[in-house]
């Protein structure tokens, strides 16, 4: 039975993909990482192997690196090749850098799940409101790596994709920061899934 207080979603595409099978990072410290991700955010090793080098493939460039496995939840995983030690680090805030990976936890664990963190001693930045649905706590990890731990303040029965949809005007406000023609920007928001505004924002 349909609920009438639930608001109507639109239709999302169809994709190619089903979302991430793994994310690889890098380590120099492979003990470290693996205490932190299963104490810290409470993955679980899940499996362990070394790659051996094979050219033109966009691998590393090490032969026979360890390469192992966390579960990350949501039938996803979490990986780290090990590098050698003494290596430059990366910089996030350089294009083609990640500059973080935010971990979804459901609103009704959020506080929780940020306590247990901070009761590892890691110093955790916010809670911070990021406007709309957006909620989200910042950390790094051993590797300098920025961490987030995000959720959403939409309804519950909302995914976290259904949660991110805008109406058409905030999207256009934003686009129109980007694009000075007007057509590319209705070409961008014919292929958007946007929303109906609620009663309080057709008031405004």
């Amino acid at each position: 039975m349909n609920n009438p207080d639930r608001e109507a979603t639109p239709a999302l595409a169809p994709v190619l993909t089903r979302g991430i099978d793994h994310l690889a990072f890098v380590t120099d410290d492979l003990p470290a990482t693996m205490d932190f991700y299963t104490r810290v955010l409470g993955m679980q090793l899940v499996h362990v192997r070394r790659v051996p080098f094979e050219r033109d493939r966009g691998q590393p460039p090490y032969e026979n690196l360890r390469h192992y496995f966390f579960n990350m939840g949501n039938d996803e995983l979490l990986a780290f090749f090990e590098y050698p030690k003494g290596l430059a680090r990366q910089n996030r805030d350089l294009p083609g850098g990640m500059q973080h990976i935010a971990f979804h936890v459901p609103m009704d664990r959020f506080d929780k799940v940020i306590e247990h963190v901070k009761s590892c001693g890691i110093n955790v930045i916010g809670p911070v409101s990021l406007g709309g649905r957006f909620w989200s706590a910042y950390f790094y990890d051993p590797n300098g790596i920025r961490l987030e731990i995000a959720t959403s303040r939409a309804p519950a029965h909302l995914g976290v994709v259904p949660s991110a949809l805008q109406t058409e005007e905030e999207a256009r406000i934003e686009l129109e920061t980007l694009f000075d023609d007007p057509e590319v920007i209705n070409q961008w928001l014919a292929k958007m899934p946007l929303k109906s505004p609620t009663k309080e924002e057709s008031m405004q």
